[in-house]
């Protein structure tokens, strides 16, 4: 009787099997350490990224505040030399309309002719 209770209860010592000799083992172990290295390339990288991704932040920001800056300072030169070429066209225009009066003072008046009847 002792026999029966024994067998009711799960063993207390498993068989000694290696995970090799199991049906399909190795295969699922060669794709366990492919995934493994893979994984571990791809911590590295993210390490990588997380020690880098503030200077690269700053290198960005410093590249479109610097095209800022020469946008602008393009932009005001254009302007300067724009108001200068219009205030030489208003100062050329202003002495033409002065030449212009006084040409306008020297002729004489117009005489209406008589009309004939």
């Amino acid at each position: 009787m002792a026999n029966v209770a024994d067998d009711s209860q799960p063993p207390k010592e498993m068989a000694n099997v290696a995970p090799l000799d199991m049906a399909g083992a190795g295969q699922t172990r060669l794709i366990v350490e492919a995934v493994k290295e893979s994984v571990a390339d791809l911590k590295l990288d993210v390490k990588e990224i997380k020690n880098y991704r503030h200077g690269d932040l700053f290198k960005y920001l410093s590249a479109i505040a610097g095209a800022v800056v020469l946008l602008g300072g393009m932009m005001i030169a254009v302007y300067f030399k724009v108001e200068d070429r219009v205030h030489e066209l208003s100062t050329a225009t202003t002495r033409v309309e002065t030449k212009l009066d006084d040409l306008l003072q020297r002729i004489p008046p117009v005489v209406a002719p008589i009309p004939r009847k």
